[in-house]
């Protein structure tokens, strides 16, 4: 039997959600402060994935992963996300170190780029986990108070 923690998983994907619907009318960050929240925003749907794919991966006792990038390829592998969407998530995921290691010298024209780039499909993140949620473990959590 598994024990996925839905309810935490629902929570950071909806997060995600929240945070992508933040961008939809706006294309440049120009100003400093708008730069600052491209980088926290961007930062914070990593992070949000990467959480989400460890939750998922240990919940199903599916193989440790071993780098950032093996996280998507566990998720890949499972059948959680679909393989034509790596890429994006890998790029995506790369930025991660601009933003936490090389915070001196980030490029906002960039991750203006690899934001917009991908976010289509960022945005069926929650939608490919809510599907594998639901088909491996039906509507209820039988784990939880949930309903």
């Amino acid at each position: 039997m598994y024990f996925v923690n839905r309810s935490e998983i629902e929570q950071t994907i909806t997060h995600i959600d929240k945070l992508l619907n933040e961008v939809k009318d706006t294309t440049t960050f120009s100003s400093n402060i708008e730069k600052l929240g491209l980088e926290r925003l961007i930062h914070l749907v990593i992070e949000s994935i990467l959480d989400v794919g460890n939750l998922m991966i240990d919940g199903f006792i599916m193989r440790d992963p071993g780098s950032y990038h093996d996280i998507i390829d566990i998720l890949i592998d499972e059948k959680v996300i679909p393989l034509k969407e790596e890429n994006n998530y890998k790029s995506f995921i790369d930025t991660r170190q601009m933003l936490v290691q090389d915070y001196l010298a980030i490029d906002h024209t960039y991750l203006n780029e690899v934001l917009f780039s991908n976010i289509h499909v960022l945005k069926q993140f929650s939608t490919h986990i809510r599907t594998y949620l639901t088909n491996e473990l039906g509507v209820a959590n039988a784990f939880s108070n949930e309903p």
